[in-house]
């Protein structure tokens, strides 16, 4: 690994001598696609690290939010517990109120509201190795604890996909309309381990962000749309969860 690492903060030293960049895509995932397209990285959707067993996430340098660990949707007993937890526990979306929404991130600390009617907090189960969504009405009275996902699942998508972390922070500049980025820093972490990861669930530093919304427009106009079940942690934690190479 100790040469994939060389091997990567010699392309990004490479990229970083380009200087401004044009982003070769519009939108929030500019700064990524950009990234791989300088990598010669063909964009994918399969469940393994970016580069050489390393997993990438580039940020804007002023950005002190969120970082995307990964997506899991739940393994529990039911199929299609995203679609029943939207259908049963959301809110009505504001261009289409016969449908349901559901966005808010939820931790095992305290309880959330999402909507007008039901609370929602995580509950980690170390007996039965579960991660439990736990759904209370509004007297904190639990009401539905069905949905869960196993450690078996979260230490799969763990282990293959975020063992090594690079960090690349770049500068955004607008020059006629246009978007560029300067990639100017690089940082390389190595995964503590799954029991850390667990505790930093139950400290709620590490959340559960869902994303269901409807679609706005075409073919699938006025139909649920599931962005992605995100597992993520705040950059500024993230030294709790990763220990830096270099």
């Amino acid at each position: 690994m100790r040469q994939n690492i060389i091997d990567l903060d010699k392309e990004f030293q490479r990229i970083k001598s380009m200087g401004l960049i044009e982003s070769k895509r519009k939108g929030a995932t500019g700064i990524g696609y950009t990234f791989e397209c300088l990598l010669n990285k063909q964009e994918e959707s399969f469940d393994i690290p970016d580069y050489k067993g390393i997993e990438i996430k580039t940020k804007y340098i002023y950005s002190r939010g969120k970082i995307h660990l990964f997506c899991a949707a739940p393994d529990g007993d039911y199929l299609f517990e995203n679609k029943r937890l939207v259908e049963k526990y959301g809110y009505p979306d504001k261009k289409y109120s016969n449908r349901h929404a559901f966005n808010g991130t939820i931790n095992a600390k305290n309880y959330t509201q999402i909507g007008t009617q039901f609370l929602f907090k995580l509950d980690v189960n170390r007996k039965e190795e579960k991660i439990r969504l736990l759904v209370a009405n509004k007297e904190y009275q639990i009401i539905d604890k069905e949905i869960s996902w196993s450690f078996d699942l979260l230490k799969s998508r763990l282990n293959r996909k975020l063992q090594y972390l690079a960090i690349i922070n770049a500068y955004k500049r607008i020059i006629n309309k246009k978007e560029y980025f300067h990639y100017c820093k690089i940082d390389f972490y190595h995964l503590k381990d799954f029991n850390t990861f667990i505790n930093l669930l139950e400290d709620g530093i590490v959340k559960i962000s869902f994303c269901i919304g409807i679609d706005k427009d075409g073919v699938k106009k006025g139909k649920i749309h599931d962005h992605g079940t995100s597992f993520e942690i705040q950059e500024f934690d993230i030294k709790k969860l990763y220990n830096l190479i270099m």
